[in-house]
């Protein structure tokens, strides 16, 4: 029985923890380029509906997934032009962007889908025959839909891009000394604007998931703090993909325990277990930040005699 509740608990925490991966590793690419977004929560939100909406006019979850990033990259154009063309604080702009994917998935959502939740088309787990009929490993490993495994995927990719290649050289170069970047013939900001553009994505993807292939619905403000705990996903994997990937599993398994903690224990407050990842989070946040290697230029505009 304890290696089926083992099981269970991972498999609902892979299930838990896509979402909050794809937006990290979306905010890790941004960060390392030297852009901070913390307006991801925002664009989560929009990408939620997004899907929701476009899944439901077009019959496919493919659908929803391609209306929601278009939808995140439209937030985060909006970001990077004030972030990085006008030069606005990135933390202010940020909040914006929170603010209005707040305000705008609510709104559209009222006016085009009703208030009440619809069931939606959705990614369905894969089966995978003898793979998923396997005992304990079958389902944790091999019984997920398949946005769970080109987020592994993309975040291989990630690492031997950022690690290996030319462009991952440049986009780290213009995290870190964004005056050498330009200097080697590096267009820094559009090198950035790139780069949260494909955070933007990601974000957007990220809200996807939840809508379309983990709770199969939407309600308003459905990502409640997601989009946040991918960015201290981000900080605690110390910018780097795998391990972001990691920080992240670590919470959805967390956020899956907790879940099941409400049932075990009834007599105890629901709310304690449902802010215990939340506490987790911050702790280890607050740990690891002592000691990460933040991107010297994270944060800060760069003023270029070049045009976007």
């Amino acid at each position: 029985m304890n290696t089926l509740l083992i099981a269970g608990l991972l498999t609902a925490g892979i299930r838990l923890t896509m979402s909050i991966a794809i937006a990290a590793l979306g905010e890790l690419v941004g960060q390392r380029s030297g852009v901070l977004n913390v307006g991801v929560e925002g664009i989560m939100l929009l990408g939620s509906f997004l899907a929701a909406l476009g899944s439901v006019q077009s019959g496919t979850p493919w659908g929803g997934l391609a209306l929601a990033c278009l939808g995140g990259a439209v937030l985060a154009a909006l970001h990077g032009w004030f972030a990085i063309i006008q030069r606005a604080d990135q933390i202010v702009s940020g909040i914006a962007i929170v603010v209005l994917g707040l305000g705008l998935s609510s709104f559209l959502f009222r006016i085009t889908m009703g208030t009440a939740p619809t069931a939606l088309p959705a990614f369905r787990a894969l089966d995978l025959g003898p793979l998923t009929a396997l005992p304990i490993i079958g389902p944790v490993l091999f019984g997920q839909n398949i946005l769970a495994y080109l987020t592994v995927v993309i975040a291989a990719i990630l690492w031997f891009i950022l690690a290996r290649t030319p462009l991952g050289l440049s986009i780290r170069a213009c995290g870190e000394n964004p005056e050498s970047a330009e200097a080697d013939g590096i267009n820094v900001n559009a090198v950035r604007f790139g780069c949260v553009l494909f955070a933007g994505v990601m974000a957007g993807a990220g809200g996807a998931y939840l809508a379309i292939a983990q709770i199969n619905s939407f309600v308003e403000n459905m990502v409640v703090g997601r989009g946040f705990i991918a960015i201290a996903c981000v900080v605690f994997g110390r910018w780097h993909p795998l391990w972001t990937l990691a920080a992240a599993l670590g919470f959805g398994i967390t956020e899956a325990a907790q879940i099941r903690l409400q049932i075990w224990y009834p007599e105890v407050p629901y709310q304690f277990f449902v802010m215990l990842p939340y506490v987790l989070a911050i702790g280890a946040l607050v740990f690891m930040a002592r000691s990460a290697a933040l991107p010297r230029a994270l944060g800060r505009p760069f003023v270029s005699e070049r045009t976007l």
